[in-house]
């Protein structure tokens, strides 16, 4: 089963793989994604929390659900 992160994990991630992509040049973006992914997953595993202040993820979470209400 697989587990799907938090929009605040995911956030991480995309950070993660824009360094990944900068710093491991010639990778496909999937395995870049991949790989961030995994180290996200490494560092929760380890004990590492990934977080933000509260009110930065309810102003993301609103905005995507607007985007959502725009899209449909």
């Amino acid at each position: 089963m697989t587990t799907r992160p938090g929009i605040v994990a995911e956030a991480a991630i995309d950070v993660l793989a824009a360094r990944l992509s900068y710093e491991l040049r010639g990778l496909e973006q999937d395995e870049v994604r991949r790989i961030a992914r995994a180290q996200a997953a490494e560092l929760t595993r380890e004990g590492f929390r990934i977080t933000v202040p509260v009110a930065a993820v309810s102003t993301t979470v609103r905005r995507l659900k607007a985007e959502r209400r725009r899209t449909t």
